[in-house]
């Protein structure tokens, strides 16, 4: 029986927000050595002086028009920065000056690749109950509200209930990592609002005090639903959007909502190693479908009990279709108590992943679906291991 997870908004706690309070728009200071002049996305800048990246969604670069060009935005011309373009389009860069819009991934190695048995007891650890002695609090603000305008087919006008983390350490000249959180309120930390106690914040800011995670910006975005309140049951839109083994949830992600509510806002990386998404459940196999078929984007999936046994049953086995292994680094758990088949298919796609050499880490164990409780006991080091190796400009 599928576990359904229902939350109705107290009106006075979430008064839905249409935009966001002031942000700083991103856009980096570039070519710092002879260079383009400011760049908007898709247009190669022709200047003398490196200036501010553009940062309007879509376009290519041509060839010389100072870096990977591709989807959300280049920087300065011949001689200029890198480009901060991230999708599969893109121009040769051009010479002199240095990105400031892409990350690094050093080899993470193997070490924690594999399955490793996770026994109970399954408790909090400090890195989500304490801020650490002299670790910077960032902020959570919200809720938003993002109205679906199409990407979805005859799914208009659905709502998008959203909370956005940013840490202490975000500097807007300088680009963070991303990572979306499917089931937003299970990991915002807004107790009053779940049973679950991922606290994801303050996870974050403990790690990147301590040097384990990227300076990183969380997106915890909820199932759409008419009226962008009610999460997981009445019309059944979760489901839908979460399971369906197909390129429309990250098609959704990367083609509406974050060009419009986040990457005009904030100043994010461009690779898609830098780009992370999680989830539970649904949220879970949302996240791996996501990475699978927009692996150009998604580098990173960090899932708990993914429903594996989804419409049509057409994962884990689908991995075993490509030729190579897609770029992926993939986090999976599940327990001797979860859902009617969660345990099999889990087990099954970590005998997949391991076939198809990828990274993958999973932790099987004794819990059961819901609340979570072995995947928060988890949480910090699962993010330790996602994120081994990534550095922000």
């Amino acid at each position: 029986m599928k576990a359904r997870l229902c939350l109705v908004f107290a009106a006075a706690a979430v008064a839905a927000c249409s935009s966001q309070p002031d942000a700083t728009t991103p856009g980096v200071t570039g070519g710092t050595s002879a260079g383009g002049q400011s760049a908007t996305a898709g247009i190669s800048g022709t200047g003398t002086a490196g200036s501010s990246a553009g940062s309007t969604p879509g376009g290519s670069a041509s060839a010389g028009s100072g870096g990977e060009g591709g989807n959300l935005a280049q920087v300065g011309g011949t001689g200029g920065a890198a480009g901060t373009g991230g999708g599969p389009s893109g121009g040769a860069g051009g010479s002199g000056g240095s990105s400031l819009t892409m990350g690094t991934q050093a080899d993470p190695g193997t070490d924690g690749d594999g399955t490793f048995d996770q026994p109970p007891p399954y408790n909090l650890a400090p890195e989500s109950q304490v801020l650490a002695q002299g670790a910077p609090k960032g902020m959570v603000s919200g809720p938003f509200i993002h109205t679906q305008t199409g990407t979805y087919t005859g799914w208009s006008q659905w709502k998008f209930t959203y909370y956005v983390y940013v840490p202490a350490q975000y500097k807007p000249d300088h680009a963070a990592a991303l990572m979306i959180f499917n089931d937003g309120y299970l990991y915002a930390g807004i107790n009053a609002l779940t049973d679950s106690r991922f606290n994801a914040p303050m996870v974050f800011d403990n790690l990147m005090f301590e040097g384990s995670m990227p300076t990183t910006i969380a997106v915890f975005i909820f199932p759409g639903t008419n009226d962008g309140h009610q999460v997981g049951g009445g019309d059944g839109g979760r489901s839908t959007q979460y399971d369906t083994p197909n390129d429309q949830y990250g098609k959704f992600l990367r083609e509406e909502f974050l060009p419009t509510e986040i990457l005009n806002k904030y100043n994010i990386v461009s690779d898609p190693d830098g780009w992370a998404m999680a989830g539970h459940s649904s949220g879970g196999i949302a996240s791996i479908i996501a990475g699978y078929y927009h692996p150009d984007r998604w580098h990173k999936m960090l899932t708990a009990s993914p429903s594996f046994p989804n419409k049509g049953g057409k994962f884990p086995d689908q991995f075993t279709m490509d030729q190579m292994p897609k770029p992926l680094r993939i986090y999976h758990l599940s327990g001797t108590m979860d859902l009617n088949g969660f345990k099999a298919a889990n087990d099954k796609a970590a005998m997949i992943f391991a076939e198809q050499k990828y990274h993958y880490r999973y932790r099987p164990g004794q819990d059961q679906h819901y609340p979570p409780k072995a995947a928060m006991a988890d949480f910090a080091n699962a993010l330790r291991w996602l994120w081994r190796g990534y550095k922000t400009p």
